[in-house]
């Protein structure tokens, strides 16, 4: 058997690669006919011109502490049975790694089907999901509240300028917001994940007719066995306020649905989401906290310098990288919490990381003296402090978009 590692040359090696997707993750769809597969973003095994193991990355920009990242969005990982555990997807990872470097990508993300497969690559977790479900009947705010302005019901076409808008100055300052292009929106936020239902957008507009925030949802009737009602299950796939009055004429608007008997939000809303400060009974949310994205770190020099840290300081860090050589040894951090100077140095090291615990680090999702209590990096306790104030972020890491 000869494996032949290459991306796809032309639109039938496409194909298969969409047909190798929609294989691997049960899903009937092959392709998203909303954003064409560019073959540049594919990476496959080939045996005797079958693709047989793949990786795919989408070339984003990501608000990483509030600063654009050029990114790898690492997607459609998977290889047929008949040829897993033969090394194949560790060539294509290990290959994957160098165009990203080769590309400027200093980072790559993921969303992962198993956190097992991608921490033996060294991505680290860098963010949390959060999940409501909740009766809109018991889920009200604890203190009265009337807007100033008015929530408008438009379609995805009439609002998307305004969406579109809303979103940048709400992804700006924030950490792990991906920018999102048309085809973002259309493949992901406006994407109807139940076929045949309209997807709706409602619109915040304040006094002045300013727009503050939005929400895109679906919904549908689904009767419940031994439940008398109301029966309407409603998604929201994207919350977005500017502030406290839109997020909460927002959150009003979504209760004003009396036929709904449950509202799900999965993904749209992060770990410091306000609704548990907000709610009178803030346990009818159900919430639930499930690992989101993962990150790997393709190049330190040009991953550390990226992004802003909490305050300005210095601090050495020792790393070993097989997948990534280029990565190994002692480096030394300088910043001034907006511009920073990342270099190899000849000396001992104050942190001893792993590329996991770095790209959970950088991400701002957990703390080095958190990490350091579960063995993830080892470091002085003065150090940890340190580090921790440095690699404060704005706003925890959320990624409101799967991809």
């Amino acid at each position: 058997m000869v494996i032949e590692i290459r991306p796809c040359q032309t639109p039938e090696e496409v194909k298969q690669y969409d047909a190798m997707g929609a294989y691997v993750f049960a899903s009937p769809e092959v392709g998203n006919p909303d954003v064409p597969t560019d073959a540049d973003w594919t990476l496959c095994a080939f045996d005797d011109g079958k693709v047989v193991s793949q990786v795919g990355a989408f070339p984003f920009t990501v608000r990483l502490n509030g600063a654009p990242v050029s990114m790898a969005g690492v997607t459609m990982v998977g290889t047929l049975p008949a040829y897993r555990r033969q090394g194949l997807l560790r060539k294509l990872m290990t290959r994957s790694f160098e165009q990203m470097r080769e590309r400027n990508q200093p980072l790559a993300i993921l969303w992962a089907s198993m956190g097992a497969i991608y921490q033996r690559f060294g991505y680290g977790i860098a963010s949390d999901s959060v999940r409501y479900a909740f009766d809109p009947r018991v889920a009200g705010l604890q203190e009265p509240f009337e807007a100033s302005g008015q929530v408008s019901l438009e379609t995805p076409e009439e609002a998307y300028a305004v969406i579109k808008q809303l979103y940048v100055e709400w992804a700006s300052p924030r950490n792990l917001a991906i920018h999102r292009g048309r085809a973002l929106w259309q493949a992901s936020t406006l994407h109807a994940d139940e076929k045949d239902r309209p997807v709706y957008v409602g619109v915040y507009r304040d006094a002045e007719g300013t727009p503050r925030g939005h929400v895109v949802y679906q919904f549908k009737e689904e009767a419940r066995l031994g439940h008398p009602g109301p029966n309407q299950l409603l998604k929201v796939k994207d919350f977005i306020a500017l502030d406290l009055d839109a997020y909460k004429a927002l959150w009003q608007y979504l209760l004003a649905h009396d036929l709904v008997g449950e509202v799900q939000m999965e993904g749209c809303v992060g770990p410091d989401d306000p609704a548990p400060d907000l709610l009178l009974e803030p346990r009818m949310l159900r919430k639930g906290v499930h690992d989101a994205i993962w990150m790997r770190v393709v190049d330190v020099e040009g991953a550390m310098v990226a992004r802003p840290y909490g305050e300005r300081g210095e601090l050495t860090f020792s790393l070993s990288d097989p997948m990534c050589p280029w990565n190994d040894g002692t480096w030394l951090l300088e910043t001034d919490g907006r511009t920073s100077a990342a270099r190899k140095v000849e000396r001992a090291a104050e942190l001893c990381v792993t590329p996991n615990s770095l790209a959970t680090l950088l991400a701002g999702c957990r703390t080095a003296t958190h990490l350091a209590r579960v063995g993830r990096l080892s470091g002085e306790a003065e150090v940890l402090s340190r580090a921790d104030r440095l690699f404060r972020t704005e706003y925890a890491p959320h990624c409101p978009n799967g991809f």
